[in-house]
């Protein structure tokens, strides 16, 4: 297991004692510079029941560049300390190799998720944090079912999962990725994901939707791939029917929303189907590239317009299309940031939500799910609209009040490193290819 899990964990400690004081984030920063150059010199420590590889030393390489963009934006003592446990446990679970580690790993992503959101100033927060409340109990209970089923039909928890399975454990098996699916806001377990994005702090919406929702369907790709490419006459079906089902419903229900954290909250819906083609086109040699390179476009992406809507909604007090109205003319850098993963988001060519989409849809096709992969291109068509119908307003709009120059400094950086992630993955693939080959 990286060392990188270590300081996190570590930092996270230390950074309960400098609560109100100046140096928590410094120090902050600081653990996850150590932890991205520990990852990189592929620095080890030895654990039963997490397993590395190329793929995921990459990822996490990513997830840290996004950790550092998470905590240059925070201004709030708490949230930090949270953000900081979390990465920890993204970066537990993104190693785990037995259904033990995966199942103790994720319920401490989930437990700290909630703890992040629980932070309460307003009534619609208290609503979005129940109801994700909610949702992650009946995760839980559904996972702990599935394994329950799964350990009575002879598996084992301290070991990967068994190809060879009877009815009992593969049924167990199956339940279990249904309760990671509400993680993963798949219909019909998405109904809490639009509510919570968008009424909890924008901030912790980017944390919840850019990093420990990515970081879950990596992972669970990566100990679940095996088992169901030996089990393809049950498990294509099932996931190329509910990747076309989550697809279209939330890019359909986006096209309806006048809240733009709404829109983008459904355009999280929308994209966790695009995700779960891979899981669909499982036997293709294509779908560990198309799922990472899709994880890694949509860290950068989520985490970017969530962040920027949280300084939009704290500096301008802008929820709504109609509020923002000609942004660019106004503040120039926001909108010129939140256009560009805009344009990512719709699957613009040379930036790295294309990529993402294209290596994915042709894993589908290789895999022979046309009928799949068309639907899924028609729905990337459509998400164009609601996409372009923001842009239009950012820049040909008049706005109806003025608003305050000036920008901070540190969310500037934040941006930046997040857009420098986005154009980078736009162009350069052989990076990703060559980690998908040893995932």
């Amino acid at each position: 297991m990286l060392g990188s899990f270590t300081l996190l964990f570590l930092a996270a400690l230390v950074s309960l004692a400098l609560h109100r004081t100046k140096w928590l984030k410094p120090v902050a920063l600081a653990a996850v510079l150590g932890a991205l150059v520990l990852t990189y010199l592929g620095s080890t420590i030895a654990l039963n029941g997490f397993e590395n590889s190329e793929a995921v030393r990459l990822f996490t390489m990513i997830l840290e560049i996004v950790l550092l963009a998470l905590l240059l934006h925070e201004e709030e003592d708490q949230t930090i300390t949270q953000t900081l446990f979390i990465a920890a446990a993204s970066v537990a679970l993104l190693q785990s190799h037995t259904l033990l580690t995966f199942i103790i790993s994720f319920e401490a992503v989930s437990i700290i998720s909630f703890v992040l959101v629980s932070h309460i100033k307003t009534p619609a927060q208290a609503e979005g944090a129940v109801k994700m409340f909610i949702a992650g109990a009946i995760a839980t209970g559904i996972l702990l079912l599935g394994a329950a089923l799964y350990l009575v039909g002879g598996g084992k928890l301290d070991a990967p999962l068994a190809l060879e399975t009877n009815m009992l454990s593969t049924a167990g098996l199956f339940v279990m990725l249904l309760g990671l699916f509400y993680k993963l806001t798949i219909v019909p377990m998405h109904g809490w994901a639009a509510d919570t994005y968008a009424l909890v702090r924008h901030s912790h919406a980017a944390i919840l939707t850019g990093l420990a929702k990515t970081v879950v369907a990596v992972a669970t790709f990566r100990l679940f791939a095996p088992f169901l490419a030996d089990h393809l006459t049950m498990s294509v079906p099932m996931m190329a029917t509910l990747a076309v089902i989550t697809m279209t419903l939330g890019n359909f229900l986006a096209l309806f929303q006048k809240r733009i954290a709404r829109i983008l909250a459904y355009s999280s819906i929308a994209h966790a189907g695009y995700m779960l083609l891979a899981f669909a086109a499982v036997k293709s040699g294509y779908a560990y590239t198309g799922l990472l390179y899709m994880a890694i476009a949509y860290i950068f992406m989520q985490s970017a317009v969530f962040l920027l809507l949280d300084i939009l909604r704290k500096k301008y007090d802008i929820q709504t299309l109609e509020e923002i109205k000609g942004l660019a003319k106004q503040n120039k850098a926001l909108a010129f940031f939140f256009t560009v993963q805009i344009f990512s988001l719709a699957g613009i060519p040379l930036l790295a939500g294309f990529l993402g989409k294209a290596v994915v849809f042709y894993a589908g096709v290789d895999a022979g799910l046309w009928l799949v992969v068309l639907i899924a291109l028609l729905n990337s068509a459509l998400s164009v609209g609601y996409y372009a119908w923001i842009v239009k307003h950012l820049y040909f709009d008049e706005s109806e009040k003025a608003l305050e120059a000036g920008q901070n400094r540190l969310q500037m950086i934040s941006q930046s490193i997040l857009l420098a992630g986005t154009l980078f993955f736009g162009i350069f693939a052989s990076v990703v290819f060559a980690a998908g080959n040893h995932f």
